[in-house]
């Protein structure tokens, strides 16, 4: 979903915390090779970055992706586990600027994106258009809306009585 102002900001949030990550990567990974003078330490270093690049990897597919499809419930719990990762491993930025995505996410799921309804919430009320060939008079249901026959006492959508 396109347009949605929130949603392309976190986009370019994570987008940004991304680049980051991959030049940190990039720098480690040219330390790496370059302290395999000493075997030991460059190959601690060189496996280092080797796990940073599966990270960029986990990072794109469930949180930059998922915005970019417009599934925006599903990538705001991993930007948020990404982002207090990157906070712990000292990644001070992304971290920072995937936590901006994350309350973002929210935003955009406010604003009409993909959100779920809370537990609890009554559904939305659906609307009914009666049958063009329907000339019998109809009942609405006071709690889902639809059209029922004046006959019955009870909705044929939801089961409520019909008052």
């Amino acid at each position: 979903m396109r347009g949605n102002r929130s949603a392309d900001t976190a986009r370019t949030l994570i987008l940004v915390g991304l680049i980051l990550d991959i030049i940190f990567e990039v720098v480690l990974l040219a330390f790496g090779l370059l302290f395999l003078v000493v075997p030991i330490l460059g190959a601690v270093v060189l496996s280092l970055a080797l796990i940073g690049f599966v990270w960029i990897a986990l990072i794109w597919t469930f949180s930059y992706r998922r915005v970019d499809e417009g599934d925006y419930d599903g990538a705001r719990t991993p930007t948020l586990v990404f982002a207090i990762l990157s906070l712990i491993t000292a990644a001070l930025i992304p971290g920072i600027l995937f936590l901006i995505a994350y309350v973002k996410l929210g935003d955009a799921i406010e604003a009409g994106g993909t959100a779920t309804p809370a537990w609890g919430s009554p559904p939305p009320t659906p609307t009914f258009a009666l049958p063009a060939s329907s000339g019998a008079a109809s009942r609405f249901c006071s709690h889902c809306g639809r059209p029922n026959p004046t006959s019955s006492a009870y909705c044929q959508g939801c089961g409520a009585p019909l008052t």
